[in-house]
């Protein structure tokens, strides 16, 4: 059975501790590249060298693995927002050519052999307004957007994603549903980290909705 190869931003981490808990249906391989972005992946000297690193480890296509890509929430939280305001452009022109970038490196894993990958949906935004606490809610403080617009964000960068993914037949996994409070529509403080300053979801939690979204998906072995 050929194994997951999990690659994306610091987000693969749920996928790893999934994978340490023995929640999968396959072996996993995890490659995460902390502040990786799918706008990034249309550049080679981005600052985390993300595309190169991932397509390093990809490349030529691996007969033994299935390649998940996790992208998108650092777009969505900070990426998109900042770009529109630094170039004063629309934050939906931002989003398109997030997703434009994230589904080109989708075509050149499938134009390299991947009979099939997985699409997985950005996480939902877990750092509150006004936040100043943490390494990562400081590095985002010059973004005004507030929790619900970018979760808001979130969801339609989802919504493009997936039509990406059903436009090439390929499978789709969001867990926005799971996590999001219903009365509130943001996401569900069982899914916060309990550490206020870090901004993944809680760590066994998310790798418990991920890993029964994974194992549900009918691919061959």
């Amino acid at each position: 059975m050929r194994d997951w190869y999990f690659i994306g931003d610091s987000h693969v981490q749920s996928f790893e501790v999934a994978a340490a808990l023995r929640l999968l249906n396959r072996k996993a391989r995890c490659l995460l590249v902390p502040g990786a972005t799918s706008i990034g992946l249309r550049n080679p000297e981005s600052q985390t060298h993300a595309v190169a690193l991932f397509k390093e480890a990809l490349l030529p296509a691996l007969a033994d693995a299935i390649p998940v890509i996790q992208l998108g929430e650092v777009d969505c939280g900070f990426v998109i927002w900042w770009r529109a305001q630094k170039h004063g452009d629309c934050v939906e022109r931002q989003l398109a050519d997030s997703v434009a970038a994230c589904a080109a490196f989708v075509d050149d894993l499938l134009d390299a052999g991947y009979p099939t990958l997985v699409l997985t949906g950005a996480v939902l935004p877990t750092i509150r307004d006004g936040q100043s606490r943490g390494k990562v809610a400081r590095a985002r403080h010059e973004v005004t957007a507030t929790l619900r617009q970018r979760t808001e964000l979130t969801h339609r960068y989802n919504a493009r994603l997936r039509h990406e993914a059903e436009a090439r037949g390929l499978p789709f996994v969001d867990i926005t549903p799971r996590i999001t409070d219903p009365e509130s529509g943001l996401v569900a403080e069982e899914f916060r980290n309990r550490n206020p300053r870090d901004h993944h979801l809680e760590p066994v939690r998310a790798a418990e909705v991920w890993a029964e979204a994974l194992n549900r998906l009918d691919l061959p072995p």
